[in-house]
Formats: structure tokens, C-alpha cells, sequence
């Protein structure tokens, strides 16, 4: 029998030709990713590759990762049926974080060719998995390519453009006109497909991880001093934080402020956090929160701290006060 080629949308399937198997019978594997890459990420050069091994320091590690317990990227196929489902493909490879679109960066490690990652997998050995197989990206590295000439980036991208398969919901072309930021901003692509029963291969939806920031990008606010230093407790006065370090290329949705709040009679602790209103290069503006509403109703002292992009800056102290006068000092490190 001839193999065709058949794509399986997000909840429907479109076929091609009339088909033996009908849509209930027909049920398709799902992909979801179990543990996202970090955050941000030093890419590697083609020189950081040993020549003797083919290995690279500096792996890609998972968005949970720390320094005592590394993790790593981990996808699961789950509704494996191996009275429907013959044999699993799983194909990963780097796209621009924006458009989803071919990206000059590649990857490199374990199972990776021609700059993506491709494994196969025969149902008959995933038989006492209850129907699920999890793969665990331990041995991948993404590799940059120079950013001083325009002409290696055009070269690097074409070259993935040719290299790459064809994967559902992947565009060939981009109008990206990629430049030194834009190039450290990149997702990872997983395309799953499966040969049933019959031999006919399916595709599914391609599903794209969280954005990859290159280490040189990453920012983080430290915060200088308050004003006012003292605000009343309900009164969500408008709070200045000037900070030692510039704001410039951090989004102010990835900014947040937390105000920690103890109980002194019964040590327990309170956490606000409220969204910043205004930004500016040393400077954020944001409404403190009402902490009556968690019972507090004495003078006291709050640790206000500034989140951004997963970095918390020092603490500084705030008193909330419960009398119509605030002090409007301010309070510096």
C-alpha cells in the first residue's frame, strides 16, 4: 500500500482521501511540554564544540533549574495506542520568538542533524509505558552564529531554511530583518507525527515553547530608595522607586512590585504585589497596596522588593501607617 501523507489540525482531522479509519477510531497522540527551557540562555559558537567528541558545554537547562538540582527541557506524548498507532516521530528545531518563522541559530547534541533534533520511536517498545513516552533533553545546546557580518547571518538562515523538514504550522519565509537583539530571542519548535496501523504518516499541530533570551539581555532592577518612606494603610498612595539601575529594554508587564508585610504578635508574613504604572529609566511608580484587608491595623514596617524577568532585587522598608499624617522622608539604602 502507497504511503500518504495525512495533517491533524487542533481538535479535526483533514484528509486527504477517504480513509478506513474514521475520526472516532482515529485518535491522536497529544504533545505538551513538561518543563519549559530557561529563561535565559548563553549560546553557544561552533569553536565551543570539542572536535574529539562532538559535545559542547553550556547546555540548555529547564526553566526550573537551579544550581543544586538541574533540570532539564522535557516533553510527554500521552494516548498512545498501539492497536492504532505504529510508530511516533518527534521533531524539534529553533524558530524566531515573535514570528515562529526559520531562525539562523541551530541546535546540537544528541539526536540532532542538519541543525534540529529528530527521533523515532516504535510503539511496540512503548507497550508498558501506559501509553505515554517522555523525552528529557539533557544533552542539547543551541549554537549562534557570529553577529558582526550581515552576510554569515543570511548564509546561516538560508542554510536552515534548506536543512529543515516541512513541519505543520512553521513558516519557510520570513520578513524578519534580524539585528543583534532580535537574533537572541528565539523558541523551540516540537512537531510530533505518527504512522498508524496501515503505514499512512499524520502530522500534528506544532507546538512552540516559551521564549529563549540570550544571557546578554538579561536585566535587573536594583532599587536605590522610596517616597514617601512612610503611606497610610488604605490610602494606595502613589509610591516613586528610583533605582541604581537602568530600566531601559525591560517590559513593564515583566515588572512587579512585592510588598511583604509581617504580623509582629504572630510572625506571620503577608505578600502584595501590584503592577507598575509608570516607567521611566530610573524610575517606577506604583500604588502600595491595602493591607487592611489582611487584618493589619497598627503602625508597621513592609518590605518592598522589585521582580523583573525572574531577578529580585534588595529590599527597602516602607511604614504603613494607620493615623491621617505620613511622613514624606524618604528612606535610603
Amino acid at each position: 500500500m502507497a504511503t500518504t501523507t495525512q495533517v491533524i489540525g487542533r481538535d479535526f482531522l483533514l484528509q486527504e482521501e477517504p480513509q478506513i479509519l474514521s475520526l472516532k477510531e482515529l485518535q491522536p497522540p497529544t504533545l505538551t511540554i513538561e518543563e519549559q527551557p530557561a529563561r535565559f540562555y548563553r549560546y553557544r559558537y561552533e569553536s565551543d564544540i570539542r572536535m574529539d567528541s562532538g559535545r559542547v558545554g553550556g547546555l540548555l537547562l529547564g526553566r526550573s533549574s537551579t544550581d543544586g538540582n538541574k533540570s532539564f527541557v522535557r516533553v510527554r506524548v500521552s494516548g498512545i495506542d498501539p492497536a492504532v498507532h505504529s510508530q511516533l516521530q518527534l521533531t524539534v528545531c529553533t524558530v524566531s520568538a515573535e514570528e515562529k518563522a526559520p531562525h539562523p541559530y541551530y541546535l546540537h547534541g544528541d539526536h540532532c542533524s542538519s541543525g534540529y533534533f529528530q527521533l523515532k520511536k516504535s510503539v511496540d517498545a512503548l507497550r508498558d509505558s501506559g501509553g505515554e513516552w517522555e523525552i528529557t533533553f539533557d544533552r542539547l545546546a543551541v549554537i549562534c552564529v557570529p553577529k558582526l557580518r550581515k552576510m554569515e547571518i543570511e548564509k546561516s538562515l538560508e542554510d536552515r531554511r534548506r536543512s529543515f523538514p516541512q513541519l505543520r504550522d512553521y513558516p519557510t519565509a520570513t520578513s524578519t530583518q534580524y539585528t543583534s537583539k532580535s537574533l537572541d530571542r528565539i523558541s523551540l519548535a516540537f512537531s510530533l507525527s505518527f504512522s498508524d496501523v496501515f503505514g499512512r504518516e499524520w502530522h500534528l499541530s506544532t507546538v512552540f515553547s516559551d521564549e529563549i533570551v540570550g544571557e546578554n539581555l538579561k536585566k535587573r532592577i536594583e532599587i536605590d530608595c522610596l517616597n514617601p518612606a512612610e503611606v497610610l494603610m488604605g490610602d494606595g498612595s502613589m509610591l516613586a522607586i528610583h533605582t541604581a539601575t537602568p530600566t531601559t529594554g525591560i517590559c513593564r508587564s515583566n515588572i512587579k512590585v512585592h510588598f511583604a508585610v509581617t504580623n509582629r504578635a504572630t510572625g506571620s508574613q503577608t505578600e502584595f504585589v501590584a503592577d507598575v504604572e509608570v516607567v521611566k529609566k530610573h524610575l517606577l511608580l506604583v500604588r502600595t497596596p491595602d493591607v487592611r484587608s489582611s487584618g493589619f491595623k497598627d503602625r508597621m514596617k513592609c518590605e518592598v522588593t522589585v521582580q523583573s524577568d525572574g531577578f529580585k532585587s534588595e529590599s527597602l522598608c516602607i511604614v504603613f501607617l494607620p493615623e491621617s499624617r505620613t511622613s514624606l522622608k524618604s528612606l535610603r539604602r
